[in-house]
């Protein structure tokens, strides 16, 4: 959607998106001194903008410790995504990911553009990882180590069952999820939260990413990755690719719908791990990737769009939930984007009745703290779409220069 479109037809996002765009510049100047630091720190920016936006919530020390977390997983994952290693040379690196982190002279040629440049140099997150304290690395080599463990054991097996997706997200998501809390809990700034809802928190954000991937995966290169248990797409299709042809758009449909229903039952864990959280830098980190979360499994419902290309979040919308502040705000968000995928519910769907029982059980959480805003009068508004008019001059000059 370009500037002019936003404007006229999302004014009241436009502060948003400035904010976001500022953000987003200071982030990627906000590059440390220290040569390793300042190699983790650069990458994550380029191969993920959002998460360096995040990150920057947190305090300087808990802030390199997620973000050391996050550079070695990447690794990890770029050897478990890469098609091209063989299974033989990939399983033994995968199970011992964890012990190569000490050791800076380790590094493996995969990946490419950003991804093969973070395996060229790995010494840099190596390094940078033996420069945090001892209770932080402890947590990191362990949650690397469980996760590189499953990652292997799942390239040797298919995802056949709902109970063989759960156990897959729990190693590639859940298991970040614990190491995450359990940061935390080292930083000393938050009780130990249960591993089972710290991996609610993982499963929420890696099944939306799962059914929205459909189609970038089912076209990878040289070989389809696919996690969609059968145990699902076999009531609807006989082969799993079945679903990109247009006279299976029906059953497309339906097999999306009842995995988009599968993810939707971590979403009150999740609301009750962020309502747990003290530390409002902590819950502002939190928060955003759920309420994005939600957000995308609203788009994605009943949208044969998946099936067809890339669906997205206007980049406003996406602003606006990086406002986000309090769990007031994560409470009205979930309501909100649980409202417009309740919209959306067909009732002659298979899945209908689930779908529809857990968007009441999210709503019956958040209502009790939903509060009616005021409107604007009409003065306010004209002095609204002043300001918004302004900024928008800004927001262009902005993206020029980004």
């Amino acid at each position: 959607m370009g500037l002019v479109e936003v404007l006229l037809k999302h004014p009241e996002e436009l502060p948003a998106l400035v904010k976001l765009k500022i953000a987003a510049m200071q982030a990627s100047r906000a590059i440390p001194a220290d040569p390793d630091f300042a190699f983790c720190y650069g990458i994550l920016t380029r191969v993920s903008r959002s998460f360096s936006i995040v990150i920057q919530q947190l305090g300087p020390e808990l802030r390199d410790a997620v973000c050391v977390f996050y550079v070695v997983l990447r690794g990890l994952d770029t050897v478990e995504d890469d098609m091209s290693i063989p299974i033989e040379v990939k399983v033994p690196i995968l199970k011992d990911f964890h012990k190569t982190i000490y050791d800076p002279s380790w590094h493996f040629s995969c990946g490419v553009k950003d991804y093969k440049e973070l395996m060229e140099n790995f010494r840099f997150v190596s390094n940078a990882f033996l420069g945090l304290n001892k209770g932080y690395q402890d947590v990191i080599a362990e949650m690397t180590q469980r996760m590189g463990a499953g990652m292997a054991k799942f390239i040797e097996s298919e995802v056949e069952t709902v109970e063989d997706y759960d156990e897959y997200c729990h190693y590639v998501a859940g298991i970040v999820g614990i190491g995450l809390s359990r940061l935390f809990h080292s930083s000393g700034l938050e009780a130990l939260a249960p591993d089972s809802l710290s991996n609610s928190m993982g499963l929420f954000l890696q099944k939306i990413n799962i059914v929205r991937d459909y189609l970038e995966d089912i076209n990878e290169i040289p070989a389809p990755r696919m996690f969609w248990p059968r145990e699902i797409w076999g009531q609807y299709a006989a082969r799993l690719e079945d679903f990109k042809q247009e006279e299976n758009s029906e059953k497309a449909v339906q097999c999306l719908n009842a995995m988009v229903t599968n993810g939707l039952s971590h979403a009150t864990d999740c609301l009750q791990y962020l309502s747990a959280v003290n530390d409002p830098s902590n819950l502002r980190f939190c928060a955003i990737p759920q309420i994005m979360a939600i957000a995308s499994y609203a788009m994605c419902y009943n949208n044969i769009e998946v099936f067809r290309g890339v669906v997205k979040i206007r980049r406003g919308l996406t602003a606006k939930v990086f406002e986000t502040r309090s769990m007031s705000d994560v409470y009205e968000g979930f309501y909100k984007f649980s409202s417009i995928l309740a919209s959306k519910i067909d009732n002659k769907d298979p899945s209908a009745a689930a779908t529809q029982k857990y968007i009441d059980n999210i709503q019956a959480a958040c209502e009790p703290y939903i509060f009616q805003k005021e409107k604007f009068s009409g003065f306010e508004y004209f002095m609204f779409l002043i300001i918004f008019l302004l900024l928008g001059v800004m927001v262009f000059l902005l993206w020029r220069e980004w």
